[in-house]
Order: structure tokens, then C-alpha cells, then sequence
């Protein structure tokens, strides 16, 4: 459920908390994985779970130092040697088109991720809000409405 961007700001928790926001019990509910932080629109900075195999894998990638990356006019301190924003974003499509013949693009996988989401969580018991109300959280959206859109 990350932006393109969020990729390049990718940081573990321990080394940068999240700011602090309402957040349900249920949050990341019925996942394993480790906790990092992101910072998305607005400078918000939310906790995000990276399934343990790609943590592991992450983690093979990080600098010794950060480096400094553009992204749309905005620089970025990244602390993996991955790739993310609008580069990772236009190679996803490509790779989507080559492979499928068609691409949602890279934003597309965010509706994915809410889609798939609400019903995991669903499927554990919570109400349709309650389920809604998490999935916003882990978003970084907190209005239920701007979820909404993802589900359609």
C-alpha cells in the first residue's frame, strides 16, 4: 500500500518512530512482518509492515551512508539501495505491459493492496467501518472516504 515515493523514505521503525496519530487495535491484524516508517504526503511519517522474507531482503540493500535521490523536484534521503518514485513507478508499467499487455501502473497496487485488505480483514470479523476505518490508517489516508475510492 505504498506511494511511489514512500519507497525512497523507507526507514525502520526503531531508527525513526512514526508521528503520533489514532490508530486502531486492529492495525496490520492477521500479518507478520517488520515494522519501518514512511513519510507520505504531507510529511506524515506512518508505520508500515514489510512482510520478514522482504525486510530480510531490504536490509541487504541498505547504505552505509544515505544518499541524496530526486524525485519530481523532491529530494529524498534513501537509506536502501532500491529504486522508487517515478522511475520505479515508469519500470513497473513496462514491465507490467511486456509481461501481461496491460498496466494499472504502480498507483495501481495500492488499490490492490485496499481491495485485498478490506477482505482479509473482513474475513477476521471486523465490520465493513471497522475493517474500512484500518485499511484508511495503514493507507495514511485516515478519512474513510478517500479509502472508499480505492475499493471500486
Amino acid at each position: 500500500g505504498l506511494r511511489a515515493h514512500e519507497i525512497l523514505t523507507l526507514r525502520r521503525a526503531d531508527e525513526r518512530p512514526a508521528d503520533t496519530r489514532p490508530a486502531r487495535d486492529e492495525k496490520f491484524a492477521v500479518r507478520q512482518g517488520e515494522r519501518y516508517t514512511v513519510v507520505g504526503k504531507g510529511g506524515l511519517c506512518r508505520e508500515v509492515l514489510i512482510p520478514h522474507e522482504l525486510a530480510n531482503r531490504l536490509e541487504a540493500t541498505r547504505l552505509e551512508q544515505p544518499q541524496r535521490v530526486t524525485d519530481r523536484g523532491v529530494y529524498y534521503q534513501s537509506h536502501y539501495a532500491i529504486s522508487g518514485g517515478q522511475r520505479w513507478s515508469n519500470s513497473f508499467s513496462q514491465a507490467s505491459d511486456a509481461a501481461l499487455g496491460r498496466s494499472t501502473g504502480a498507483h495501481g497496487l495500492r488499490h490492490s493492496y485496499a481491495q485485498e485488505r478490506m477482505g482479509e480483514l473482513q474475513r477476521d470479523g471486523l465490520s465493513y467501518r471497522d475493517a474500512l476505518e484500518t485499511v484508511s490508517q495503514e493507507m495514511g489516508h485516515f478519512r474513510d472516504s478517500i479509502t472508499e475510492v480505492y475499493l471500486r
